[in-house]
């Protein structure tokens, strides 16, 4: 067995590309990833062979121990003729028989009978040429550079000739060393040769020939590059630490620069740097975006979580220089603080309430108006969502003063974004609303609103803590998602620039923490007719689309949550077919579905609708008539009516209540009744007007019950 490497040497790649690599070199749990898979379908990869996948900002590195010297063996199973055609009545092969042994390179003795499917064929067993790892790793290299995806990746240079297409790659790629134990593999990629040379650290190190594939990373860190990620990241928090210490606090990270500081520098130390104590009088979110945000510096904080006037940096220059570097980084940092600084004073000396009042000239987009115009509809939404909220978390104070919080927050929400401190910092959007807010005195309720109403930013950041604060940002995600249908720019595809689709899952999971049970549909409706009242004319045909697409598109969010919590996906279908109006409800079936299956209670009650539902589907207008008694001849018939007309209120009251169980018990004793009456009625009777009666009432049993949900979606393995 060989150890390969292959080391592909780059201009400097962006920290995200690095990441993006790293994950398709490693794979998933299971699926293993490209580099392996490669090696696997050239047959050079012995089982058990072990593999490591280096990336740093100038070199992708694959390095696998368990590369054979020449390709697996490999039997290839081939089929010719019908045995009947190959072979002649002697036993020998016809001329069909030969050729197709010929064909495959076989002897004739090698053609042998066997039966596939009832049918004899002629059938060859051949076993696959085996070439030397040194012929075939260098066409891997190719499949390897030209198998990673790298979005928006750029070309250069000419085209060498014999290649019929430009090279698209993130960064230029410089170098190429490809190693099998000690030996140098030779072959060429688009004008590259591969060959041995690789460079060390830009700065303080120098090309190095890799002698083996073994001491390669030794090699390397002699020339001042770390090229495995796990040890710089090591590295990188270790110096955090020690800095810190020396410091007398603790290091943090809130915008997550740790993992891009990895892939920016080869040769990582850690050093720190300070500034002025009277910066320290600026709130703590504009102190640490100005470290994070611009300079990817790491903020510092004493033993009582208070910042300190000092900050922390990863450097991949010459130790020997970070007192110049850190003068350097100094004085950034002062220039951008100073500059906050002002901001902050003329925006605090203006006020929130006056910033409000100047969103009218800022255009929110083009054909849905002013940000005037969208903390307009935000306080028609609020309106809309406190009046159809249940509590749930958080969910402290009056009705009265909630509304109040609500129609307050929601015309200020937006007005920090004309701030001069917002301007600077984009990212604090929000966060400094909720700040300017609590510095006017409106209190603690909607400062807290204003400040939390653009959570969640991601499907697992935090969500809102406030009651106030959540129905705002579902009101505000609403108006973002319903106004990209009004403007005719819903995603499509991969297409999503106003990240509707995040949105859409901040509702969804908001909804599910705070339980608030409002009707989707109705909710998008009452966000339409916020447009109207502004003047945008939204035809009744088009209005009706926007909601029922608007709708659909949430609850394939709430598909998406569920699914990732592991339940079935015939669980998700049949909970989401239900006519439920609310989220909660729906999430509720899913779990709920996916619990019981099984249980002889759940069983009766898909049974009892799926008998009542496949009759009843015969007759699609058999749901929108009312049943008649009169008409009833069997006592059978008379039965299932009592017996829908007990489980009703029941039935309905538990699912208002959100109690499943005890809803798929009610619907479980309509079983025995359905039973009978499929025992003693004949639905389809010859007489309209009775089996149109009978229809009807199997169509009221299955929407009773399909009010639970859409069970004939269950495959039968799952009742």
């Amino acid at each position: 067995m060989s150890l390969l490497l292959i080391e592909i040497g780059t201009e400097e790649l962006p920290y995200r590309v690095c990441e993006s690599v790293v994950r398709q070199l490693e794979g998933t749990t299971g699926q293993p990833g490209l580099a392996l898979s490669l090696l696997t379908e050239e047959r050079l990869l012995e089982e058990g062979a072990a593999a490591e996948f280096l990336v740093s900002p100038r070199r992708i590195a694959v390095l696998v121990d368990g590369v054979p010297h020449e390709q697996l063996a490999q039997v290839q199973e081939f089929r010719g003729p019908k045995a009947e055609i190959a072979f002649a009545e002697d036993g020998s092969l016809t001329k069909a028989g030969a050729g197709f042994a010929r064909s495959k390179g076989a002897a004739a003795a090698d053609v042998r009978r066997e039966v596939i499917d009832g049918t004899e064929f002629a059938v060859v067993s051949v076993e696959a040429d085996r070439r030397a790892a040194r012929d075939v790793v260098p066409e891997l290299v190719a499949r390897l550079i030209t198998g990673l995806q790298i979005p928006r990746g750029m070309r250069w240079g000419a085209r060498p000739a014999g290649a019929s297409d430009y090279l698209r790659f993130s960064r230029p790629i410089r170098w190429l060393v490809v190693k099998l134990d000690d030996e140098t593999l030779s072959g060429e990629f688009y004008g590259l040769r591969l060959g041995d040379v690789s460079q060390g650290h830009r700065v303080l190190g120098a090309p190095v020939t890799v002698t083996d594939a073994g001491a390669y990373e030794r090699l390397l860190e002699e020339q001042k590059v770390v090229v495995s990620q796990h040890e710089r990241m090591r590295l990188i928090r270790k110096g955090l630490d020690t800095a810190a210490g020396q410091l007398g606090g603790s290091w943090s990270d809130p915008g997550d620069v740790l993992a891009e500081a990895v892939y920016l520098a080869e040769w990582p130390s850690v050093a720190r740097g300070s500034f002025d104590e009277r910066h320290l009088r600026l709130p703590d979110e504009v102190l640490v975006t100005a470290m994070q945000s611009h300079q990817r510096y790491f903020p510092v904080r004493d033993a009582d979580g208070g910042l300190l006037p000092a900050f922390l940096y990863v450097s991949n220059g010459d130790p020997a220089a970070a007192p110049l570097v850190t003068r350097g980084n100094e004085r950034v940092l002062d220039g951008r603080l100073d500059d906050a600084e002002f901001a902050y004073d003329r925006d605090l000396a203006e006020g929130l309430p006056a910033m409000a009042e100047r969103l009218g000239a800022v255009v929110f987009h083009e054909k849905l108006g002013s940000l005037a115009d969208k903390a307009r509809r935000l306080g028609g939404l609020v309106a809309a969502l406190e009046g159809g909220r249940h509590e749930g978390p958080g969910g402290n104070g009056s009705g009265d003063s909630i509304a109040e919080t609500l129609r307050t927050a929601a015309r200020l929400a937006k007005a920090d974004l004309v701030s001069q401190t917002v301007i600077e910092f984009p990212v604090l959007q929000g966060i400094m609303g909720g700040l300017f807010a609590e510095a006017a005195g409106l209190g603690d309720a909607v400062a807290r609103a204003v400040g939390e109403h653009y959570r969640p930013l991601s499907a697992t950041a935090p969500l809102p803590t406030t009651v106030p604060g959540s129905l705002l940002a579902v009101a505000d995600k609403l108006d973002n998602i319903v106004g990209a249908w009004v403007a005719g720019e819903k995603p499509s595809g991969s297409r999503d620039p106003y990240g509707l689709r995040r949105a859409a899952m901040g509702i969804v999971r908001i909804a599910l923490e705070f339980n608030l049970r409002f009707p989707l549909a109705g909710l998008l409706t009452a966000a339409v007719d916020q447009f109207e009242l502004q003047g945008i004319d939204v035809d009744g045909e088009c209005r009706e689309g926007i909601v029922d697409e608007t709708a659909a598109f949430v609850r394939e969010r709430l598909q998406v949550l569920l699914l990732d919590e592991g339940l079935p996906f015939p669980s998700v279908e049949a909970a989401l077919g239900a006519p439920a109006a609310d989220l909660p409800s729906l999430a509720v079936r899913a779990r709920g579905f996916a619990a019981m299956a099984g249980r002889e209670s759940f069983q009766d009650a898909v049974i009892a609708y799926n008998r009542c539902a496949a009759l009843a589907a015969k007759d699609p207008a058999a749901g929108e008539r009312s049943v008649d008694p009169a008409l009833f001849s069997d006592d059978a018939e008379r039965e299932l009516a009592a017996a829908y007309e007990a489980a009703r209120g029941p039935l309905l009251g538990a699912l208002d209540n959100l109690e499943l169980e005890s809803a798929i018990d009610v619907a479980a004793g309509l079983r025995p009744a359905v039973d009978r009456y499929f025992d003693a009625v004949l639905v389809m009777d010859p007489d309209d007007a009775v089996r149109a009666n009978r229809l009807a009432q199997l169509a009221a049993v299955t929407g009773l019950i399909g009010r639970i949900g859409a069970f004939g979606r269950l495959p039968l393995g799952q009742t």
